[in-house]
């Protein structure tokens, strides 16, 4: 193969890098056990919210839902790993071992499953006494912050492009 056939392919594999994308999160739609949409509920774990409302007998109620930065503490303890892995992913795509595609799907495996480590990993403060007794009346005794129902776990999930 002459220089300026191989400098032609490497352009193109190149181009290939730039023409494919990766979004880990929750997919429009999925809703948790009570109706909330996970994506929302996933904002709201990380953000915090305070959600007035009106309790079963019409009197006014406030719940404060302290932030549990999951994604955030995701990120920066794993961006590093996830830009070495990307590197080798990168030389495999390159030297045409892998598809853009194979090597997105891979990395978006593994920043699902870091995200979910996280997501297990009891980020504090600590739930109160109320909480833990509004979910044993479900009958869910798990005293981790972020596992009541497991949805946002669950369906935590990746997509992978390659735009022609």
């Amino acid at each position: 193969m002459s220089a300026s056939s191989y400098r032609r392919i490497m352009i193109k594999q190149l181009k290939n890098l730039k023409d494919g994308s990766l979004k880990v999160g929750w997919y429009e739609g999925q809703k948790e056990p009570n109706g909330l949409l996970v994506a929302e509920n996933a904002y709201i774990q990380e953000n915090g919210a305070t959600i007035h409302f009106q309790t079963k007998t019409g009197k006014p109620a406030t719940i404060h839902i302290p932030p549990r930065p999951f994604l955030l503490i995701t990120i920066n303890e794993n961006k590093n790993k996830w830009q070495a892995i990307w590197k080798k992913l990168y030389k495999t795509v390159l030297d045409g071992k892998k598809t853009l595609k194979q090597a997105l799907d891979l990395l978006g495996i593994i920043v699902k499953k870091d995200i979910q480590k996280t997501l297990r990993s009891n980020i504090q403060p600590e739930l109160k006494e109320k909480t833990l007794k509004a979910r044993e009346r479900k009958g869910n005794y798990k005293t981790e912050t972020l596992i009541d129902s497991k949805t946002m776990y669950d369906t935590i999930n990746f997509e992978s492009k390659v735009h022609k």
